[in-house]
């Protein structure tokens, strides 16, 4: 954002709005976290002392960079998630397989988590990609994860919705797979397809097991333009990334719901978004893929 006035209005906002989410202590749930930092060097002993003391230090410094909900929630501490969706177990099977040299690309990354567990799991991290809008998360991931001089994952701070964005062109060609989870519902329809489109961009053209899949849900904060993924408008919205990138994608979607919350399970391809605001007072998303077709 370029004008430092409004970017702390924007920020100041979001605080108030997400002030509810911010937890003064750390929750249970965070066993997946503790086996990276254990996998990243830190003895078994010494883990609970450095979650207590370094982790609450980093999340509050991520938290003035901009107050995400899932930033104050510590939900990038918790990616049970993520570990228990069958696809994604495939998708590391895929990257890990004798002879595969496809590249796997986490948009809107945080910390770099996502990277770091499939580095865990043994995919070589030169094949690893991370990118979010803020630099100063990718940075707080390497003091977190203490891996500055000994990763060789690429992480690129970037906006994916901006038309000419320099940074992000490195990537262009070079993905075979990639991770969207907890962004696509950020955004309006016209900046979710031009963050699709770019994601096309970014991926290998001569590849036609492309994927795109992920986890994408959050509560519908007055004031905020939030949109849920319905079947429909979710394949409409990729049928015209297809036609302007000359591409053509497959989607599924199912949906389950209670009084709270909707969640949405899509893959192959893409889907459509309608505006929950007059309709739900909480949306959760989970986007299982989009996978191109030629």
């Amino acid at each position: 954002m370029n004008d430092p006035q409004k970017a702390a209005e924007q920020i100041a906002a979001a605080a108030k709005q997400n002030a509810a989410f911010y937890l003064t202590e750390i929750p249970p749930e965070i066993e997946p976290t503790r086996r990276l930092l254990e996998h990243s060097g830190i003895a078994p002993e010494n883990v609970d002392a450095h979650i207590r003391k370094i982790l609450i230090e980093q999340r509050d410094k991520a938290w003035a960079v901009f107050p995400y909900g899932a930033i104050g929630s510590f939900r990038f501490l918790d990616f049970n998630q993520t570990l228990q969706d069958p696809l994604f177990e495939t998708v590391s099977k895929r990257l890990r397989a004798p002879g595969s040299a496809e590249t796997f690309l986490d948009v809107g990354c945080c910390l770099g988590h996502i990277v770091r567990q499939l580095n865990a799991e043994g995919v070589p991290s030169e094949r690893l990609y991370g990118t979010d809008l803020q630099a100063s998360f990718l940075d707080l991931g390497y003091d977190l994860f203490r891996d500055r001089d000994s990763t060789r994952a690429t992480f690129v701070a970037g906006d994916m919705i901006r038309e000419e964005e320099p940074r992000l062109e490195e990537l262009i060609g070079k993905i075979d797979i990639i991770y969207a989870s907890a962004f696509f519902h950020l955004f309006e329809y016209e900046d979710q397809m031009k963050a699709g489109k770019r994601m096309v961009k970014f991926l290998r053209p001569e590849n036609q097991n492309a994927i795109i899949f992920g986890h994408n849900g959050g509560p519908k904060i007055v004031g905020w333009e939030k949109y849920v993924l319905d079947e429909e408008t979710w394949r409409h919205m990729w049928d015209e990334i297809g036609e302007a990138t000359g591409t053509t994608w497959k989607t599924e979607m199912n949906v389950e719901s209670n009084d709270e919350w909707i969640k949405v399970r899509f893959a192959r391809g893409s889907t459509k978004i309608q505006n929950a605001r007059d309709r739900l007072s909480k949306v959760a998303i989970l986007i299982d893929r989009v996978t191109k077709k030629g």
